[in-house]
């Protein structure tokens, strides 16, 4: 296996990075240049190669991972001994005030996520929604203050358990429907998937501009185009707001 020794490490371009978030469906890897992503690439697991690869195109000075799964040792270790990489957990250092009340347990892409949006939108209060295998709702104040943030099961997972704790109701496609009133059982189904997460974003939102207000609304993860375009609320969609946070997270820790 080779090793990135002194001489390769002298090559690396200081302002390149790569940044790596693990979620429960996709490993997602970004170079960033200049605060700017110039690549981006997904894959079902993470491998060596994968970064190996990066390396030898990029040659990034230092990389940051964060995942919401297990993920085996051996290939963090085996990164870990070829690259200078730091693995996000609840002692890293960041630039936003954490009152969540057990910061170990607490997701790191959603801790990832309120610091990508406190970079986005300085000096204001953002609600930042991850619509994916789960739905999260996370927020940060202007004063730069994570205030937490509910968790709630995504659209697949509504539709699998309804299905897998019942005898009788089937398991539907995946399917949104314009009308929100179902007229049989599997437009029921999906309509209390597609529209229950339609109106439980909205009734969110409606809770805390009354508490937070101005108040911006960020949509990340795998849904958020297709829920962007359905809400009434005024929402900007930000794919890459957890890589954008990790990114501004490796470089708080620089030595």
């Amino acid at each position: 296996l080779h090793r990135v020794d002194r001489r390769q490490r002298q090559m690396c371009i200081r302002d390149r990075y790569l940044t790596i978030d693990i979620g429960n469906s996709f490993a997602k890897l970004a170079i960033f240049q200049d605060g700017e992503i110039v690549h981006k690439e997904r894959h079902h697991k993470l491998l060596v190669g994968n970064v190996d690869k990066l390396y030898k195109k990029f040659l990034f000075s230092r990389a940051i991972l964060s995942s919401t799964r297990v993920i085996d040792k051996r290939i963090i270790t085996a990164i870990q001994r070829r690259y200078d990489m730091i693995i996000l957990d609840h002692n890293t250092a960041i630039p936003i005030k954490n009152l969540y009340r057990t910061p170990e347990t607490l997701g790191r892409d959603r801790l990832a996520a309120v610091v990508g949006a406190y970079v986005q939108y300085p000096k204001q209060n953002c609600v930042i929604i991850d619509l994916g295998t789960c739905n999260t709702f996370d927020l940060v104040d202007k004063n730069g203050t994570y205030q937490g943030g509910n968790i709630s099961p995504g659209v697949d997972m509504k539709l699998k358990a309804m299905n897998h704790f019942t005898s009788m109701l089937p398991l539907p496609v995946r399917q949104y429907n314009d009308d929100p009133i179902g007229k049989d059982t599997t437009s029921a189904l999906q309509n209390g998937a597609f529209w229950g997460t339609i109106f439980e974003i909205e009734s969110f939102i409606h809770r805390m501009n009354a508490l937070f207000t101005p108040l911006n609304v960020i949509l990340t993860g795998g849904d958020a185009e297709i829920f962007g375009s359905k809400l009434n609320s005024k929402i900007f969609v930000a794919p890459n707001i957890v890589l954008i946070g990790l990114h501004e997270i490796l470089k708080y820790n620089e030595e």
